[in-house]
């Protein structure tokens, strides 16, 4: 059986109403956008992986830590949309690749091991259990509601299912999924994604996924026990590097006055 070939493509936009020039964002002395690609480099199963941006500012600072990039368009209205660009741009030059894995550029706890699964849909993307009142409530994390069958069924802002007591009619505690900002695809269901019309739910919700539901398009839900945190707000920043400083904290590590990060036998890490 033929061995599937792999580029990762990392989208990256610095004009975020939320949080502007996000990617660049320091994380523990690091732009966001290099830690995300160096959780992302630690597959060995890639073909290539590039940043995708349409932004001059992002492709200098990749260029400066020897990041391959590809420039983009700026008119495009999310991440898949940008990925399909990358994926025209590769295939015009006999660049391409089986299948196509997105990961945000703003996924900076990104955890490789969740892409050790059944990869072979035309289309895949990732969820994990919700454990704390935070996300659920969070409209920054998108819920998603998932079949027997592990197919998406729908993708929410807000906590699905809903969950009130007194329209219950079971005992058992809900669960809620959340979706993971990582996406397989095949460069067919790429271009046939950024070639649908925006649907209502789509933009209703503010999520691309929907469009394909709306067009009877299965999604293959894959689980992982790696959960995610996005970059949206200058507070989730903060969220994330309370979250790497406790890691190294509770593993014998520490991190300086100068934001380096010093392992466990005392040696600061690059």
């Amino acid at each position: 059986m033929k061995k599937e070939k792999y580029i990762g493509i990392i989208p990256a936009r610095y004009q975020s109403s939320r949080f502007p020039g996000k990617p660049l964002c320091d994380i523990i002395g690091k732009p966001m956008i290099q830690r995300v690609y160096e959780s992302v480099m630690e597959w060995k199963n890639w073909k290539a992986v590039y940043v995708a941006t349409d932004n001059i500012i992002i492709r200098d600072t990749c260029e400066e830590l020897q990041i391959p990039i590809v420039m983009t368009k700026d008119t495009h209205i999310d991440c898949l949309d940008r990925a399909a660009e990358v994926v025209e741009i590769l295939e015009d030059k006999g660049e391409g690749a089986d299948k196509y894995i997105i990961v945000q550029g703003d996924e900076p706890l990104f955890n490789v091991d969740t892409l050790n699964v059944d990869l072979s849909p035309s289309i895949v993307n990732f969820y994990t259990k919700v454990h704390d009142k935070y996300d659920m409530y969070d409209s920054n994390a998108v819920k998603v509601v998932v079949s027997r069958n592990r197919k998406a069924i729908y993708f929410s802002r807000y906590s699905v299912p809903y969950h009130d007591e007194k329209t219950k009619r079971t005992d058992d505690e809900a669960v809620i999924f959340k979706q993971i900002g990582v996406y397989a695809f095949s460069g067919e269901m790429l271009k046939l994604y950024t070639n649908l019309r925006q649907s209502p739910l789509e933009n209703m919700e503010g999520i691309g996924l929907n469009r394909l539901i709306e067009n009877d398009i299965e999604i293959h839900m894959r689980h992982t026990d790696h959960d995610s945190i996005s970059v949206d707000t200058p507070e989730d920043r903060n969220r994330i590097i309370n979250i790497i400083k406790k890691y190294y904290h509770d593993s014998g590590g520490s991190i300086d006055g100068n934001e380096n990060i010093i392992d466990c036998d005392g040696y600061k890490q690059a």
